[in-house]
């Protein structure tokens, strides 16, 4: 397939068109491709595909699916973000299979446990991922369909890469280009709205990773609420995206702006170089990323408004904002970042886009029909709304005990001020109970942040024989800072209760992070010296 050189920007018409058909997930960009099909609808690599050019590669792999009724099975995916991976997700939308991203994170054992427990009919892979599947044991693969991308011209005669003398695998490029048969294409009708769409995998920062399903109609209504919280995604919006299309991040920020008509200008993960050019090059509208990314481009020695000039809405999720990357976004772009809340389970909820700088943690109003309180007991937030999922994959239990009456229980604690703002506060598996004392770590990292030396850290519980659980910070300097503990407890002494103050602090070069672009907690851990 040829495509043009990637232009500076969107081309095409702006804003939507009208039409009496119905917004669905299984035609997301459909209506695009049939009155727009030259607008450019996907940057990668220096080329670009049009909506015309990505729906006719996805039509005719979602034939194919359809041919080999895939309806409610799963197609797994283990690429990085590339054309490929956005055309599987139309693909499956289309034909009613459910797609079922691996984290690119995983290791072989953790992709074994993720295929064996989601069973999938097909699998596509990047060639990258091929030792990976070197080292997985011959019954995980039995059965299953190994489509590779990229050029694998050979690849149906060479097994996967040695996984099982038995287990032969295809490219995947000839089922892109085929022309879909008319009576395949003619099953492709809409899917119902509680037909599954996908199956997100979560980080697993505790236990074994759950399977989040997401119907149609969930999965429409995150898109559409997310579009909402960006403020209105449009037809002429352009949003550059290097969150892992595989995680729901990534999936939301690239899917959200298709849906309208838009254009992604898409990147395999974050490099600072490359991700200023494309600043300066594509000159995006929108950008949804991860709080480091935003201290990254912040902190950066050679840091430009004109990086930003061209965005009108900079947003992120998973935590909140700390206050002063807020004061320094403002100084050096005049412009907020704009804050949302949500997770796997249920995304986009509420968004924050003013500067709340009198303390951390505003999560703003909810969007989308999103519905949110808070336990008069616990503090827990609970939340409902077209966005939930559909339940934990083969969990009845465990969907029971957290969706109870319709309510998620989100596991967050937060609170609604009389401005009707919701302010988040901590998790609950995160507080810190030091004697009878609760402390939640957000308060303390606050405090934390407003040093001038420091450029981000986090709190966690630590075991303590005498007072239960105390509070342990994990600090990174800024560039050419050297704050010491001793420094630190000091002005933390006039800002917090004592009971507050942590019992150690460890200086780290960066924070572990989730693939969601939280703090990996999980994995913080004090060296053996300290006891």
């Amino acid at each position: 397939m040829s495509h043009a050189d990637a232009p500076g920007g969107p081309t095409g018409a702006p804003n939507g068109l009208e039409t009496s058909e119905p917004l669905t997930l299984s035609r997301l960009i459909a209506i695009h491709a049939e009155h727009a099909g030259d607008r450019t609808a996907l940057i990668y690599a220096g080329t670009c595909w049009t909506y015309r050019e990505l729906h006719a590669a996805a039509t005719a792999l979602a034939s194919d699916m359809a041919a080999n009724r895939l309806a409610g099975e799963r197609v797994a995916f283990m690429m990085p973000n590339c054309p490929e991976i956005v055309i599987a997700y139309l693909a499956c939308f289309a034909a009613g299979a459910i797609a079922t991203p691996l984290n690119s994170r995983y290791a072989p054992p953790e992709v074994e446990r993720a295929l064996g427990r989601a069973r999938p009919a097909w699998l596509i892979v990047h060639p990258s991922w091929l030792p990976v599947l070197a080292e997985l044991d011959r019954g995980v693969l039995g059965g299953i369909r190994i489509l590779v991308t990229g050029d694998a011209a050979d690849a149906g005669q060479t097994d996967a890469a040695g996984a099982a003398a038995s287990t032969a695998f295809e490219p995947l490029a000839p089922l892109l280009a085929r022309r879909p048969c008319s009576d395949a294409d003619a099953r492709l009708d809409p899917q119902p709205a509680d037909q599954p769409a996908a199956m997100f995998f979560t980080s697993g920062s505790t236990g074994t990773p759950k399977g989040v399903l997401h119907n149609h109609a969930s999965a429409l209504a995150m898109l559409t609420s997310t579009s909402e919280a960006l403020g209105d995604v449009r037809a002429d919006d352009l949003t550059q995206v290097c969150e892992p299309l595989v995680h729901v991040s990534g999936f939301i920020g690239t899917l959200t702006t298709l849906l309208a008509g838009g254009t992604v200008a898409l990147y395999d993960g974050f490099e600072l170089e490359q991700y200023t050019a494309g600043l300066v090059e594509h000159r995006p509208t929108l950008v949804c990323t991860h709080i480091d990314i935003i201290g990254q481009l912040v902190h950066a020695p050679d840091a430009t408004a004109d990086w930003f000039s061209s965005l009108r809405g900079v947003y992120t999720g998973g935590d909140t904002v700390p206050n002063a990357l807020q004061r320094e976004f403002l100084a050096l772009t005049g412009k907020p970042i704009a804050v949302g809340w949500g997770m796997t389970e249920a995304i986009w909820l509420t968004v924050i886009r003013q500067a709340h700088l009198e303390r951390d943690g505003c999560i703003g109003r909810p969007v989308g029909g999103a519905e949110v309180r808070a336990d008069a007991t616990t503090g827990e937030l609970l939340i409902r709304g077209p966005m939930l999922m559909a339940g934990y994959w083969e969990d009845a239990k465990l969907t029971s005990e957290l969706i109870v009456d319709g309510w998620l229980h989100t596991g967050d604690l937060g609170s609604q001020d009389a401005d009707g703002l919701w302010w988040f506060s901590g998790r609950i598996k995160d507080l810190i109970v030091r004697r009878t004392s609760k402390i939640t770590p957000g308060e303390v990292e606050e405090a934390i942040d407003e040093h001038p030396d420091v450029a981000e850290c986090a709190v966690v519980a630590a075991p303590d024989a005498e007072e239960g659980q105390v509070p342990v910070a994990f600090v990174v300097p800024r560039a050419g800072r050297t704050p010491t503990a001793a420094a630190l407890l000091e002005f933390l002494g006039s800002r917090i209760a004592a009971y507050k103050l942590p019992a150690r602090i460890h200086f780290l070069s960066a924070l572990p992070l989730t693939p969601s672009g939280k703090i990996a907690r999980h994995e913080l851990r004090e060296p053996v010296a300290a006891g």
